[in-house]
């Protein structure tokens, strides 16, 4: 596949033609906040067509010789393969130097053989080193794991019978319709370590005291509810028979309204806590939650 030119090429649209390559750097953008490749090359377009509108996904599709305007978009769901000329015409367009390219790379790589295979953990071992070489603050550590749904997840998952430092381990652990990789597992593992809520010891680990608790009407409290809805909705599709989820509408008073929340709450105290299970003890993880909000009211 021959590197598109917008200065050279006639088939492209006229408007195309005097638009230049951007670059992470101007584009504020920091290649190691990415642990998929294909989330990096979103980041890269959604960046460029935030600075200025032309920079389509058609744009890109006929920057990297597409005459496909939906070229992009089948690469980001990944019913196109990104093939090696491939892979060396996007290298031509996002320039990366010494370990940012190895690490652009190592991403690349990883996504071409499946995991366990001695190339795969070559790459990943790779992607590994450069990865966490790069600083992390403990303020941004700590955010993360408050805000994510999946990091909270996996220090339960490290609370279950055989658990080991093994990231193999804890995604053969997981539901698949979670559909978690390799790179995400280790990056959220490294960040309970280094907000110490997680310790690894030789017989498994053990599970220091939480973070300080948060208000509940912190406004980073509403990104992790949003992840846990979008979680809900995802299972919501599942045509397992296991699936158990209800929820309804109905006209109510106040002060039943009222009553209810109130014993939905010693309901979640008293069931939450029978789930409770030592550490080292358990075999799964599970979902738990429930809502009940006011939908309607008589106008005054």
């Amino acid at each position: 596949m021959a590197k598109y030119s917008p200065e050279q090429s006639g088939t492209v649209e006229r408007k195309y033609r005097s638009m230049k390559d951007l670059q992470f750097d101007e584009l504020n953008l920091n290649i190691y906040h990415f642990v998929e490749f294909k989330a990096l090359l979103a980041g890269y377009f959604q960046a460029c067509k935030e600075k200025d509108k032309r920079y389509s996904l058609r744009y890109f599709s006929y920057r990297l010789g597409s005459k496909n305007p939906s070229f992009i978009k089948a690469i980001l769901d990944g019913k196109q393969k990104i093939s090696e000329e491939l892979f060396t015409v996007i290298t031509e367009l996002i320039i990366f130097d010494g370990d940012q390219f190895d690490y652009f790379e190592a991403l690349f790589r990883m996504e071409q053989y499946p995991e366990g295979t001695s190339l795969h953990k070559k790459y990943y071992e790779r992607f590994r080193n450069l990865r966490f070489r790069q600083p992390v603050s403990l303020v941004d550590a700590q955010y993360d794991c408050i805000t994510s749904w999946f990091i909270w997840l996996l220090r339960e998952v490290a609370s279950l019978k055989g658990a080991h430092y093994n990231p193999l381990w804890f995604k053969k652990s997981l539901n698949p319709l979670l559909d978690k990789n390799i790179p995400e597992i280790v990056e959220a593992l490294e960040l309970l370590k280094k907000v110490e809520l997680l310790k690894e010891t030789e017989n498994g680990f053990e599970m220091p005291d939480p973070l300080k608790e948060i208000d509940a009407k912190d406004p980073r409290i509403k990104y992790l509810y949003k992840e846990i809805i979008e979680l809900s909705m995802k299972f919501l599709n599942d045509p397992s028979k296991n699936r158990e989820f209800g929820a309804f509408a109905i006209a109510t008073t106040p002060e039943k309204f009222w009553e209810m929340k109130k014993n939905l709450k010693e309901f979640w105290d008293s069931q939450f806590r029978a789930l409770e299970t030592p550490n080292g003890e358990g075999s799964m993880v599970a979902c738990f939650s429930f809502q009940l909000f006011n939908l309607a009211n008589i106008p005054e």
